[in-house]
């Protein structure tokens, strides 16, 4: 699964200097994991869709989603918290920041996990969807407590970073492909292969980062004040990014008037869509460090032009390409049962573009220290995706929602220019002031 774009202060990553020909090679091997895990993800979608078909793959969208939607909100920024202290701190120092924070991160799971039994039922549509919910929410801990030990990696390790958050999609596509050849791949059974994904990237982080950091020490009380404090802060801002990008599942997920085979098809068309995202993303990962680090406001605007163009060339010639072929390739790799996942494909291209621009400025603006800014653009694009899906879902269904999440993330993409405007020119003004 994926999540939002991951902190990288003082990490691995940091670009020293500021030429042309470094900061491609540090994206390029930013974006090579990406599109790993990205192509991971997609051929167990592939194999899923044509073995379960649209309906139950409808159902085993709402079986992970919403636990671990809930569990990455309830998280409340542990996760990059912990990069962001454990990048800041002696070695020596670094595992009782992991150990509190995995000790959090139980805590969190336990209580995302008790809540779970009583959303179940609310949310699926059967009765056998809400007991497979309810294990998948039992996992919480295990899920929120991997991206502890990611997040801990990642701070010092770019290598076994890579490794640990690989391990989740690599263990379930091996299980899917397994039980599809074995002619044992059901709802059930996909459920239990995500599940040993989980606790495979759990069991893989924890011994990486043992490797990394030495000795396991114990949970220091005094260390959650900094750990929640920075938390809070990187949540108030990650929050609203991740309900833009999940909302649309959520709410097509719980609708009566949407059948699960329609959420199925909506599915694979954002599965296909978010294939543009992997390489332009990864100019905003490289970017947040470097233009945190820049030495004047022209290195930093030399960083975002770099970006900027970068972002939207990649993402928009793979959307090109996506859109052109899908009419032919949907029905042909994913069946006939999927064809109406085509339209909603075409109509969430030029989002998708949009998409990977936001994340793109998001970092950006990261990078200049005005998080909050980010924040208040997604947060406002939030409820416009909210009014829209509620509006335009009803007569026009997943094509609806396609049409929603693309008007909005555009709207997104605007306030965000504009932020990034007006902080770049005040940091002109400023460098100018000074000398």
């Amino acid at each position: 699964m994926t999540s939002a774009p991951p902190i990288l202060a003082r990490s691995n990553l940091r670009i020293r200097t500021l030429t042309a020909r470094p900061f491609v090679r540090s994206v390029a091997g930013v974006a090579g994991a990406n599109t790993l895990i990205t192509v991971a993800g997609s051929v167990g979608g592939l194999v899923l869709a044509r073995s379960l078909g649209p309906a139950a793959r409808g159902d085993l969208v709402t079986i992970v989603l919403w636990p671990t939607t809930v569990g990455s909100i309830a998280a409340l920024g542990t996760t990059e918290a912990t990069c962001f202290l454990v990048a800041r701190s002696k070695r020596s120092d670094s595992q009782p920041i992991v150990a509190t924070s995995a000790a959090a991160a139980v805590a969190t799971g336990l209580v995302v996990a008790l809540a779970g039994l009583a959303l179940a039922p609310l949310i699926a549509r059967t009765t056998p969807v809400a007991t497979l919910l309810r294990y998948v929410f039992a996992l919480s801990p295990a899920y929120i407590g991997a991206g502890v030990m990611a997040s801990a990696l990642q701070a010092r390790s770019t290598g076994r970073w890579n490794a640990a958050r690989g391990m989740q999609p690599l263990v379930y596509l091996l299980g899917v492909c397994g039980l599809a050849a074995a002619g044992r791949l059901t709802l059930t059974s996909a459920v239990a292969a995500f599940c040993a994904g989980q606790l495979a990237q759990l069991l893989a982080g924890t011994l990486l980062v043992r490797r990394t950091l030495g000795p396991w020490s114990r949970p220091d009380p005094g260390r959650l004040r900094p750990l929640y404090g920075y938390g809070v802060r990187s949540w108030v801002a990650s929050v609203p990014r991740i309900v833009n990008v999940r909302l649309d599942l959520l709410i097509l997920s719980v609708l009566p008037a949407v059948t699960s085979a329609a959420l199925g098809n909506y599915a694979v068309a954002a599965s296909l869509s978010w294939l543009a995202l992997p390489l332009a993303s990864a100019f905003g990962s490289v970017a947040f460090p470097s233009i945190a680090g820049a030495a004047t406001e022209g290195d930093a605007r030399r960083i975002e032009r770099t970006s900027l163009r970068g972002a939207t060339a990649t993402a928009g010639v793979a959307m090109v390409v996506l859109a052109a072929s899908a009419s032919f390739v949907v029905p042909a790799l994913f069946g006939p049962g999927f064809h109406d996942a085509v339209v909603a494909l075409w109509l969430l291209a030029p989002g998708t573009v949009f998409l990977a621009l936001n994340r793109v400025q998001g970092d950006l603006l990261r990078g200049r220290g005005h998080p909050i800014a980010v924040s208040s653009a997604e947060g406002i694009g939030a409820l416009i995706t909210l009014g829209l899906l509620l509006g335009l879902i009803p007569p026009l269904g997943i094509n609806g929602a396609a049409i929603a999440s693309s008007v909005a993330y555009a709207s997104i993409s605007v306030l965000l220019h504009r932020s990034l405007l007006r902080v770049r020119h005040a940091a002109a003004a400023a460098e100018v002031a000074g000398g």
